[in-house]
């Protein structure tokens, strides 16, 4: 880049009551040629950094009218550094988000059941532990620099303190006195820590760290919940709010519901639909959510999901089921933000019901349409494109009889899919009108391994 526009500036000019501010002004800019400039006035702006004509480097306004015009017409942009990233656990992204939805090792996870997992014990963090994530010579690469870690808190805190790092003996037998700093051990490797580390470890640890989050729990936040653990908390977490549903509605009668009920949440929801969930939220530059913005929408999500899950078990219809949020008289500004405690999602029905795929307006051009798919045919395609509709849907029916012989001599209903000109089916017996006994191409392979 040669040149750029700049930010617009106010200059604050002192000058003598006799003189004409904007002539004083005018003077100090200098010639709008720089080559003019620098033999009029070389201690003018343009006559020290100007270049060209074309490229001049500074402009002034005669007043504040033509500066606001001059401002509408050349729309000076107004340059801004680009914030500096710093991890925060309460900004989450979408895709540390997925990755706590969708793990690795699940090939059909709950992600409805997680989603408000995370609503109510998030959020998720990209840590892992060095006992339950890593191998074990990865976990002792991350133990020792956890230990160095939690040295330098300690010898921080004890500045802060004003605490000596060696203590003094008190006695004659040298006995020391014990540091009033003591921190727990440190069990969880953050982004910081991951990212001084990451080089060390083995392809299948970070292939973990960068496929996985996390929930924190335990003693001082230093455990990762299980998969096993998350499935049972989700369970008591559906129990506990459909029975408070069905005591509601059904009364007593309610406890000896709950027990005929799967507790299993139905996982309607994809990918998509989550994104949809979120469009409307606000981002920061590196495309983070608040964490409360999330955990709002979240739980007004699952309290129309639940609604529809009730309304099935106990045959209600859903408009019948009252939004509590509305019972509080307050302006309906206040109901759309995310950030206030009377944020309410106005729609009744899940987002699965209502949710339309997109039209595709676009053939992709990897993909040509098949010959058979045309509407008008050549003379000579006729006969191909019948030929490739037919096989679409043909099946060549065969009778199985002397069940007592080899099983050669049938037909093998379970075969290997595709198996290609050599395997065992031969996939043009059909054409070729042979008998019974004849698909299966056992004998002719059995002659060719004695040979």
């Amino acid at each position: 880049m040669t040149y750029m526009l700049s930010g617009e500036c106010v200059m604050f000019l002192l000058c003598h009551e006799t003189e004409n501010p904007i002539m004083v002004w005018k003077k100090m800019i200098g010639n709008k040629d720089p080559a003019e400039a620098k033999k009029a006035d070389p201690q003018s702006l343009r006559a020290t950094y100007g270049t060209s004509i074309i490229k001049n480097e500074f402009h002034g306004s005669d007043d504040p009218f033509s500066a606001n015009k001059e401002r509408d017409i050349f729309k000076f942009p107004i340059p801004q550094k680009i914030p500096d990233f710093k991890f925060d656990k309460m900004l989450v992204s979408l895709e540390t988000l997925f990755k706590f939805l969708y793990p690795p090792n699940l090939e059909h996870s709950n992600a409805l059941e997680r989603l408000d997992i995370f609503a109510i014990y998030g959020p998720c963090v990209n840590y892992h532990s060095v006992d339950q994530c890593l191998c074990r010579e990865c976990a002792i690469i991350g133990k020792e620099h956890l230990e160095g870690v939690r040295e330098s808190l300690i010898a921080t805190e004890q500045t802060k303190l004003g605490i000596k790092i060696r203590p003094q003996p008190t006695t004659a037998t040298k006995t020391q006195l014990p540091q009033r700093v003591q921190l727990p051990p440190i069990r969880l490797l953050k982004e910081e820590d991951i990212k001084q580390v990451y080089q060390q470890l083995c392809e299948k640890c970070q292939f973990h760290c960068n496929g996985y989050t996390h929930l924190q729990g335990g003693r001082n936040m230093q455990h990762i919940t299980t998969d096993q653990e998350l499935n049972t908390l989700a369970k008591e977490m559906n129990k506990q709010e459909i029975l408070e549903l069905l005591y509601s509605e059904k009364g007593n009668a309610a406890n000896v519901m709950i027990e005929t009920i799967d507790l299993n949440e139905p996982n309607h929801y994809t990918k998509e639909m989550i994104e949809l969930l979120f469009q409307e939220l606000e981002t920061d530059y590196y495309n983070r959510f608040k964490f409360y913005h999330l955990q709002n929408v979240i739980l007004e999500d699952r309290r129309i999901r639940m609604n529809a899950w009730m309304s099935i078990l106990i045959n209600k219809p859903i408009h019948r089921f009252k939004n509590p949020k509305l019972v509080c008289k307050v302006p309906p500004e206040m109901r759309k933000n995310p950030e206030s405690i009377h944020y309410t999602i106005n729609r009744i029905l899940p987002l699965n019901q209502t949710y339309k795929k997109k039209d595709i307006t676009k053939m992709p051009l990897d993909f040509p349409p098949n010959i058979a798919d045309k509407e008008k045919l050549n003379p000579n395609e006729e006969k191909l494109a019948l030929l490739k509709k037919l096989h679409r849907d043909t099946h060549h029916m065969v009778e199985i009889q002397d069940a007592k012989k080899v099983v050669s001599n049938g037909v093998y209903l379970l075969r290997k899919y595709n198996d290609g000109r050599n395997g065992d089916w031969d996939n043009y017996s059909s054409l070729k009108g042979m008998n019974r006994g004849s698909y299966v191409n056992y004998e002719e392979k059995k002659k060719k391994e004695k040979l």
